[in-house]
């Protein structure tokens, strides 16, 4: 098992919070974290948990990578 946070949700997440910083805005938030000083607001990107029953549809055919790169795919 292992996690996936797909580069192409990061980048847009990120493009999303440059603009609207870019636009006088503060990006939208759905999470705070303290860090002991502060409660800093946040929007974590997606996480996904990546294992055999999932590899084929989060890896191979959501085109984050090609299927002929791997062998014993189930």
């Amino acid at each position: 098992m292992t996690v996936l946070k797909d580069v192409r949700t990061l980048v847009s997440d990120a493009i999303a919070a440059a603009i609207a910083y870019l636009e006088g805005n503060t990006p939208p938030q759905t999470h705070t974290y303290d860090n002991g000083a502060a409660e800093i607001p946040a929007k974590p990107s997606a996480v996904v948990t990546v294992d055999k029953d999932n590899v084929v549809e989060t890896i191979i055919d959501s085109g984050y990578w090609p299927a002929d790169e791997f062998t014993g795919l189930p």
